[in-house]
């Protein structure tokens, strides 16, 4: 059962996060696994994102926060200035996300 809400909460965030963005990215496949060490990650080479299990557990604008994450890897390939001011313009309080992950 939980399974099943998380991969249809995942769904749904994916949906309004991307219909944010301005710029030209491709619809990801989504992926979810528990992972130790990180949240999400980007694959562009198979333009899909991971999603990691355990955000179910958390809010949904700590979801958002991954989630807008991960999609602004499809403009900006690393984490430089450019790609954070792309994360910042779709989550201007990122950084209180961030905070709650971290704890």
């Amino acid at each position: 059962w939980l399974k099943k809400q998380t991969k249809k909460v995942f769904m749904e965030r994916l949906d309004e996060c991307f219909k944010l963005f301005e710029e030209d990215i491709p619809y990801p496949k989504l992926k979810i696994r528990t992972m130790k060490t990180r949240w999400g990650v980007n694959h562009k080479l198979d333009d899909s994102i991971t999603l990691n299990a355990r955000l179910i557990r958390y809010d949904v604008k700590i979801i958002d926060y991954v989630i807008i994450h991960e999609l602004s890897h499809f403009v900006h390939f690393d984490h430089s200035r450019s790609f954070w001011n792309t994360v910042e313009k779709y989550m201007p309080d990122y950084k209180k996300a961030v905070k709650v992950l971290k704890e």
